[in-house]
């Protein structure tokens, strides 16, 4: 006996398959019905995954009533071979799956390291000359003030003590260099 299969199934399944091979949809049916809990099963098993085992057994069985004429008798049982065809297809399946995934990964990694679009890189440097050149309206005092503490990354405070002034003084600069900043951003490109 083959995979607790008694013999009286065993010629079941095979006389089953014989109608299968005459393309009898209800011998297909019946067959089905007999083998797919432990088809599913297998497949189960080897998959994990309700979805993609409900999709291999549909492919095992499509495949079994398309090419039941390859099923070879001197080789095992009709169940032995559909539970073998079943098995490929599972690994198959997650074979596939863990391949995706790795790509699926190692694109998201190297869309992380691209290179820039060159025309973001164009309008990053226009916007850092239009800066630049803005920077140079301001006086000398509103620059150093406005540079260290939103361009230097500096607190309030600490530029204060970097450039020896009050705090509230250097708040004044600050806010009257980000207004003189603004007017010349906001105006057109020349």
């Amino acid at each position: 006996m083959t995979l607790d299969v008694l013999p009286s199934q065993q010629s079941v399944h095979a006389v089953l398959l014989e109608g299968v091979q005459r393309g009898e949809e209800a011998a297909f049916r019946d067959l089905y019905d007999l083998t797919r809990a432990r088809v599913h099963q297998v497949v189960l098993a080897t998959t994990r995954s309700p979805e993609h085992a409900a999709e291999v057994v549909q492919e095992v069985y499509l495949y079994v009533w398309l090419h039941a004429t390859t099923f070879d008798a001197d080789r095992g049982s009709v169940l032995g071979w559909i539970l073998m065809l079943a098995r490929r297809r599972a690994v198959d399946r997650v074979r596939h799956v863990v391949r995706t995934n790795r790509r699926e990964q190692r694109d998201a990694a190297s869309t992380a390291l691209t290179v820039p679009d060159v025309a973001d890189l164009g309008l990053a440097r226009h916007e850092a000359a239009r800066l630049r050149g803005a920077l140079q309206h301001l006086s000398e005092l509103q620059r150093d003030a406005v540079v260290l503490t939103f361009l230097g990354g500096y607190t309030h405070e600490q530029a204060a003590v970097l450039l020896g002034v009050p705090l509230g003084t250097l708040k004044t600069r600050v806010r009257a260099g980000v207004m003189r900043l603004r007017h010349r951003l906001e105006a057109p490109a020349a």
